[in-house]
């Protein structure tokens, strides 16, 4: 009886402890750490990884190559199969080139693991790399500047006011009263701008303005007087520079005031209001017109279109005042080479020296220039800045953009995909205007 009871206790222990193990709860599944996480939107993940590539593709522009790297590597987490995906793999591929990383394939994410920024499995191999930072310009005040361009407009005004004392010897006036007016405003206006608290681009654009609105007049003067068989007189034509030199000085402070342009971009209006001065007068040797106020007006389109496309493409660009002057030099040279071919072949009886001169010295001021440009295409980049500023490209995807600093500029097409968040169906958004304050 005793080992009756035994087993059957035994036995019912035993389905007993069957019975608890079935009523205990299953573990938990594995999860999967390569799962997007809970509420992903695929199209918010690809906008915000177009935004990255972009601005990866602004540092690559400047040479900045760990940051632009790193902002590549986290698009690709954000968005891996997306369209900006394969932007982002080159520009790692373009960064590992530049510094020399020539083992390391770009990574490839399949899923997004975690919205944390991922560290830089090369971070050892870039820190041996020297990569300078953004640079930031010195500030110049303009004094060397203001005498020089103050000299000149109050030396132009005074020579015109001087050019009427004698009717019959206009020089034995505008002479010495441009002189001394030219000194006095050398010496007085430094000190005008110097308490306005203007900068070296700020004067160098009005500068620039008195200069080109100087010439443009003095030569439309030129044009309309001599129409029709018309006398030009000395007189006239200082006083059409004066106006158009006025003109331009209220033109280019307005500009200035704006503080739009750096160094560079007034020596490229300078330099292209230059060559299409010289191109204007080179084309009118080639047309051989039958009045010769034609080269003035030749003259006149010529800077007008180099004062606009250097107005337009001066922000664009990276252009800094010793490298247009290497650019205005071969252009010089290249235009003023082929005289030395018109002092072989002139003959005073036929034009066709002199067409064939203005075509040469027209192809070699342009050519020149061009050469100019490519030359110097890697030359002192990234210093192209306002005065005392860096630079900033921080404008938004847009046809026009303003970047922080108060640029404006074409930016391209900014097409980015629709958010359903943001739509009640998915579609394209397209950017005309962006801007970042």
């Amino acid at each position: 009886m005793t080992r009756a009871r035994t087993g059957g206790l035994s036995l019912a222990l035993m389905v007993a402890a069957q019975a608890y193990a079935y009523a205990q709860p299953a573990p938990p599944a594995p999860q999967d750490p390569y799962a997007a996480p809970a509420g992903h939107d695929p199209v918010l993940a690809e906008q915000v990884a177009e935004q990255l590539v972009a601005r990866a593709q602004e540092l690559l522009d400047a040479k900045v190559y760990v940051d632009a790297k790193q902002l590549a590597v986290e698009a690709l987490v954000k968005s891996p199969k997306g369209n900006a995906a394969d932007r982002a793999r080159f520009i790692i591929k373009v960064v590992n080139d530049r510094l020399g990383i020539k083992d390391e394939p770009p990574p490839v994410i399949e899923t997004p693991v975690d919205v944390t920024p991922i560290e830089d499995p090369t971070k050892h191999v870039e820190k041996a790399v020297e990569i300078a930072p953004p640079v930031e310009s010195e500030a110049h005040d303009g004094h060397i500047a203001s005498s020089v361009h103050g000299a000149i407009y109050t030396g132009l005004v005074g020579s015109t006011l001087g050019s009427f004392f004698d009717r019959s010897n206009p020089a034995g006036g505008a002479i010495p009263v441009g002189i001394a007016a030219g000194i006095a405003g050398g010496l007085y206006l430094p000190r005008l701008f110097h308490s306005a608290h203007w900068d070296e681009s700020q004067v160098r654009t009005v500068g620039a303005g008195s200069v080109w609105g100087g010439v443009i007049g003095g030569l439309f003067a030129d044009t309309v007087m001599g129409a029709n068989g018309g006398t030009v007189t000395a007189p006239g034509v200082l006083v059409g520079a004066s106006i158009g030199s006025t003109l331009g000085v209220v033109a280019g402070g307005v500009m200035a005031n704006n503080h739009t342009l750096t160094r560079g971009d007034v020596a490229l209006v300078d330099t292209l209001a230059g060559i299409g001065t010289a191109s204007g007068l080179t084309i009118g040797m080639l047309m051989q017109p039958a009045q010769k106020e034609a080269y003035a007006l030749n003259a006149i389109l010529g800077a007008a279109g180099g004062l606009i496309a250097g107005y337009v493409a001066g922000p664009q660009t990276n252009t800094t005042p010793r490298r247009m002057m290497r650019v205005a030099g071969l252009s010089a040279l290249g235009g003023g080479l082929p005289f030395l071919l018109y002092a072989a072949i002139h003959k005073a009886s036929s034009t066709a020296d002199d067409r064939v001169t203005g075509a040469l010295s027209t192809i070699g001021l342009v050519g020149g220039a061009w050469l100019g440009f490519y030359l110097t295409r890697d030359y002192e980049v990234g210093l192209d800045v306002p005065d005392g500023k860096t630079k900033v490209d921080d404008a938004p995807p847009a046809i026009v953009g303003r970047s922080s600093d108060g640029r404006w500029g074409l930016g391209g097409i900014g097409v980015q995909p629709l958010s359903c968040e943001l739509a009640p169906q998915s579609g394209l958004s397209l950017s005309l205007v962006g801007a970042t304050f």
